[in-house]
């Protein structure tokens, strides 16, 4: 049995994984019909993706002390990577044959990303910039979505980067976690993990949003990757 749901946990990973790089949902069958799939959110309008993802390289800025001209630099480059891997997952087939050729889209994209933060800010600041903003991994599709309800929420700026910023933390937690259990070749105990941090994100967002917005988020986010609770 303990076999078992661990098979279960990595099929829905890699359900998720399928549409967790590009940011949008990508029409795939599920990994997890068996277990009663949950209704899929809406896509995120191409429109606000572009905002999320200025917002998200703008407080991964703000968070390292990156200024200046530089700051300009990387939200561009980030951005830029985004939507032209997003148009390249968009043009696949859309069959559970695709989950390959997304993964080395996603290898070459944060290859490509990586160079031209290189050339732009430099080594340096290029390794912590792809450090908290984990691009093109699993969790992606989570960090897209959760900035996106967070700007939804119109919170004072700096309430809005105190929020996001511990967004980026736990999207970048989860993504380690994800690599090390895949490396391992053991996924063992990764829904607990992932469930940890979900709920040390929550506490730090209750200390941030109102309590209306905090049981609107528990309700979009109660699980990992957005999951809503199940009805009993």
């Amino acid at each position: 049995m303990k076999a078992l749901r661990t098979r279960k946990v990595l099929a829905g990973l890699v359900g998720v994984l399928c549409l967790a790089a590009v940011g949008l949902l990508v029409t795939l069958p599920s990994a997890s019909s068996e277990e009663g799939a949950r209704p899929r959110p809406a896509p995120i309008d191409p429109e606000k993706l572009k905002q999320i993802w200025r917002i998200e390289a703008n407080c991964a800025s703000i968070a390292l002390k990156i200024t200046g001209d530089d700051y300009a630099k990387v939200r561009k480059a980030y951005v830029t990577a985004r939507e032209e891997y997003a148009k390249k997952v968009r043009d696949l087939p859309r069959t559970r044959e695709s989950f390959q050729q997304m993964r080395e889209l996603a290898e070459k994209a944060r290859a490509d990303l990586k160079k031209a933060l290189t050339e732009a800010v430099g080594a340096e600041k290029t390794e912590k910039i792809m450090g908290i903003l984990m691009p093109f991994s699993m969790s992606s599709f989570r960090l897209d979505r959760m900035v996106g309800d967070l700007i939804d929420f119109k919170l004072p700026r700096e309430k809005a980067r105190k929020a996001i910023l511990a967004v980026l933390e736990s999207n970048r937690d989860l993504a380690k976690a994800f690599n090390a259990a895949r490396e391992s070749g053991s996924f063992e105990g990764i829904r607990e993990k992932m469930q940890a941090l979900t709920e040390s994100l929550n506490k730090e967002l209750a200390e941030i949003l109102s309590e209306e917005q905090m049981a609107t988020w528990k309700e979009k986010h109660a699980q990992p990757f957005g999951g809503r609770r199940r009805s009993q």
